[in-house]
């Protein structure tokens, strides 16, 4: 081969590397990522809490909710989360004590769920006690009762406490006396 035709064939191979390595460098660039803006608005903070901390932050909740109504209920955490209240039967008041299995669901709200019903010694079924609760219990409104799917439904992220405060819950053990919830405080900015 000449050397007139090698050194042809390696500048067309030179020009070729070099608008390659040209269009590879001036190409546009993909579109950066850029991560999603946390929904809520104000500071996060993980809390780690006990049983008997979070009994004595619904007692105070309840009783403020439920201060004008006749019908009164209490609810507490222990092996499950009970709910009692004290009913007019035949002129004497019996204790009907409802028990569920909580459930953390989707937004960090909580799904009540295996009802076991009591009224006094007797187990009663599920749908009409439910049923009977959806209709006569004064509930905050966070609060949902299926009777069909024997469930409760607790939608925390709806609850603002005082200020503005927000409540999303992570885990629930009960057994372990373990609950992890993020409370969320608004900022102005």
């Amino acid at each position: 081969m000449n050397w007139k035709r090698a050194f042809w064939i390696l500048a067309a191979v030179n020009a070729a590397v070099i608008m390659l390595a040209a269009v590879w460098l001036f190409q546009p660039s993909p579109a950066v990522k850029r991560p999603a803006r946390p929904s809520a608005e104000g500071a996060t903070f993980t809390v780690y809490a006990k049983k008997a901390h979070l009994n004595a932050v619904i007692h105070d909740y309840l009783a403020e909710k439920t201060k004008d109504h006749p019908l009164s209920y209490h609810v507490w955490l222990a092996d499950r989360v009970y709910v009692s209240s004290d009913i007019p039967i035949l002129g004497r008041r019996v204790e009907l004590v409802v028990s569920f299995v909580p459930k953390v669901v989707q937004g960090g709200n909580v799904e009540l769920t295996e009802p076991v019903i009591l009224l006094g010694d007797w187990k009663l079924p599920v749908t009409y006690v439910l049923s009977y609760l959806q209709k006569h219990a004064p509930l905050p409104d966070e609060v949902a009762i299926d009777p069909e799917k024997a469930r409760v439904y607790v939608a925390l992220n709806d609850i603002r406490f005082g200020n503005g405060y927000q409540v999303a819950v992570k885990n629930i053990d009960l057994a372990a006396d373990k609950i992890v919830f993020t409370l969320t405080i608004p900022t102005k900015s």
